[in-house]
């Protein structure tokens, strides 16, 4: 008479288990070197060069602290110009700037300069009427409404204006001063001539990254 055994079993659902496991983590692999793992947006990855551009700066007032005193008619495009070294083509309309002085101030491309028609918001305000159509962003050499910057494009970040403190006795820190204010916002940021401040330009979409360096202001 024959016997029943089960000697076998275990070694073949052993066997078995290894392969569904192994067919699961390959399968995971397959689907992720194919691109399943990489839904995740990526940002712009750039090499910029930034400088100073100071067109013009008067203060004919340099004893009042912060209040900026323009002569009538006075304006100046001044700010700091980027240029793209290489890497990916990004828009204007995607980025924003972030300052770091010992704290940090951002500039987007959706904030909008002061109406100086507005009594008091304006105080700051030296840039041409109309030359941003109202941002801080601008490519330089480009047709109204061109915001692609490829390589070898330039943009502007322009202040929103500039004061001289340095015969000021209240002030805390004198001396000259650009800066950036925008629409509805509180305070603002002050950057000194020869200060060094650090930049990044961030991608709006993602929140990350696309470039950062310094720049001196003088």
């Amino acid at each position: 008479m024959k016997r029943m055994t089960s000697d076998a079993v275990s070694p073949v659902v052993g066997v078995m288990l290894m392969l569904v496991v192994t067919i699961i983590i390959a399968a995971v692999v397959s689907a992720f070197a194919g691109g399943f793992g990489s839904s995740q947006q990526s940002a712009p990855q750039v090499t910029l060069k930034a400088e100073p551009v100071i067109q013009a700066f008067a203060d004919e007032d340099k004893t009042n602290g912060y209040t900026a005193d323009y002569p009538t008619g006075f304006t100046a495009a001044n700010g700091i110009e980027f240029e793209h070294a290489g890497g990916d083509i990004f828009r204007l309309s995607d980025i924003a700037v972030i300052f770091d002085t010992g704290t940090k101030y951002t500039i987007t491309s959706a904030d909008k300069l002061n109406d100086p028609s507005v009594a008091g918001s304006g105080e700051w305000l030296v840039l041409p009427s109309g030359i941003t159509d109202g941002g801080y962003f601008l490519k330089v050499g480009g047709s109204k409404g061109d915001k692609n910057i490829a390589p070898g494009d330039k943009f502007m970040l322009f202040a929103d204006g500039h004061y001289d403190s340095s015969e000021s006795p209240g002030a805390s820190s004198g001396g000259k001063y650009l800066v950036w204010r925008p629409a509805g916002t509180e305070g603002g940021l002050g950057v000194q001539f020869g200060t060094k401040v650090g930049w990044t330009i961030v991608d709006r979409a993602t929140s990350k990254p696309i470039a950062s360096g310094n720049v001196v202001i003088r």
